[in-house]
């Protein structure tokens, strides 16, 4: 299907650069001491999820792509308060780890490094840490076991976002976080400017609405590549927030005049609705069959 000229402009051009202002902001006041880390990544997450939740209502890119109430409350919530509890538990764990043997202001050259290289290097090095495990978790059955579960739904809209497998969400927010946060030697205002990109990378990423963001899909993950990886027709785009992992190794995938047929599974049939909570959740502990 291709793109005709944007029905809303001001929203298919205007929405993600407004979301980098006042994810800029939120840094900034953070930084400044204005508001604790905390308090503005949980700020900066409710003002983007409401904004671009708007926007998918206002303009949506395909109606057959939205959410509707069956698969917010059969589906989604249910994933949604998994999610905020393995989120927790992850935090609290990566932060148990590192206060046993990591000192807590970034040490080593990393350490010493200027703010913005610190943070660089934080997203660089998620990217290329979760490309490895996306990858290998779209080529191997058993890990597509846990990970394709976020595959399942047939839509693609911003609050399905977090319909996740907890395995994969553990490797993300546990495994990988303590890496990069706790184990390269960055600081903690590095690690936050890391976490508040990645939050809107992947939040906007999911969105069901007609972004445009032109070059910079070279630059970050958007709504434009991302939908790719989602589609039933296409693999590519492994990345999550920065797509020169993709570029290096030849997986991305950007058709800015077009947009996927289908999304979800090849095979729907081959994977548990994920309507059926516990079955998708103990699928990849069930032994596979010929």
């Amino acid at each position: 299907m291709e793109l005709d000229k944007p029905a809303k402009p001001v929203l298919t051009y205007g929405t993600y650069p407004t979301l980098v202002l006042i994810t800029g902001a939120g840094i900034w006041a953070a930084l400044r001491g204005i508001l604790s880390p905390g308090a503005a990544i949980g700020l900066l997450t409710g003002i983007t999820i409401v904004v671009v939740f708007a926007v998918e209502r206002i303009n949506p890119l395909l109606d057959r792509w939205s959410m509707t109430k069956h698969s917010l409350v059969e589906r989604d919530l249910p994933f949604i308060g998994l999610a905020v509890v393995v989120e927790q538990i992850a935090t609290v764990g990566v932060s148990l780890v590192a206060s046993a043997a990591v000192p807590k202001d970034g040490f080593g050259l990393l350490g010493r490094a200027p703010l913005v290289v610190q943070a660089v290097f934080a997203l660089l090095a998620l990217d290329l840490l979760w490309y490895a495990y996306h990858r290998a978790a779209h080529t191997f059955s058993r890990l597509w076991r846990v990970h394709g579960l976020h595959h399942s739904p047939s839509q693609l809209y911003v609050l399905m976002h977090q319909v996740f497998h907890p395995l994969d969400l553990l490797v993300s927010r546990f495994v990988i976080s303590l890496v990069v946060f706790k184990l390269t030697g960055i600081g903690p205002a590095a690690a936050f400017i890391a976490i508040a990109v990645l939050g809107l990378q992947q939040t906007v990423s999911h969105v069901n609405s007609d972004l445009r963001t032109g070059w910079l899909n070279y630059v970050l993950i958007g709504t434009e590549t991302h939908r790719y990886h989602h589609a039933a027709e296409k693999g590519g785009n492994f990345g999550s927030v920065v797509p020169v992992w993709d570029i290096l190794f030849r997986t991305f995938v950007y058709e800015p005049r077009r947009i996927p047929d289908r999304m979800g599974l090849i095979d729907p049939a081959s994977y548990p609705d994920p309507r059926r909570f516990h079955a998708a959740l103990s699928w990849p502990f069930r032994r596979a069959t010929a």
